[in-house]
C-alpha cells in the first residue's frame, strides 16, 4: 500500500474507534494537509492552516509560562471539541469531535494512532 493510502486507511480506522469523531487529519507544521478525511463543507486548507497556528500558539504559551511541553490542546465549545497533538516533530494530528464524543477515548487513540502514522513517515 503507498503511504497516501496507509495514511488514509489509519484514519478512518480511528474514525471507527472514537465514537463522535466527525474529521480527522495529519497536517504538517507549515499547515500542509497529509491526510484528511473531513466532514462535508469544511476547508483542508482551513483546517490545516488553523491546526498549525493553534499548536505554534499553545507551544508558545506553555514555553513563556514555563510550563513544558504541549502534550495536546483542546478547544472546546458548546457543540463540540477541536483537538490538537503534535505527532512528531513534523506532524500534527487532529480530530473534530461532536460534544458527545469521550475525550478519553479520543486521546488514547489519537497517540496510539500517531505512532503508527509515524513508523509510515519515518521509513
Amino acid at each position: 500500500m503507498e503511504e497516501e493510502a496507509q495514511l488514509n486507511f489509519i484514519l478512518r480506522e480511528l474514525m471507527q474507534k472514537i465514537e463522535g469523531l466527525e474529521s480527522a487529519a495529519l497536517v504538517s507544521r507549515e499547515g500542509l494537509i497529509v491526510s484528511a478525511i473531513l466532514e462535508s463543507g469544511i476547508s483542508e486548507m482551513h483546517i490545516a492552516a488553523m491546526s498549525a497556528i493553534i499548536l505554534s500558539t499553545c507551544e508558545r504559551v506553555l514555553l513563556e509560562l514555563k510550563k513544558g511541553e504541549l502534550d495536546i490542546c483542546i478547544i472546546q465549545g458548546t457543540d463540540g471539541k477541536f483537538i490538537v497533538m503534535q505527532a512528531g516533530l513534523d506532524y500534527i494530528i487532529v480530530g473534530v469531535l461532536d460534544e458527545d464524543a469521550r475525550m478519553d477515548l479520543a486521546f488514547v487513540n489519537m497517540r496510539s494512532t500517531t505512532n503508527r502514522i509515524l513508523d509510515i513517515l519515518e521509513d
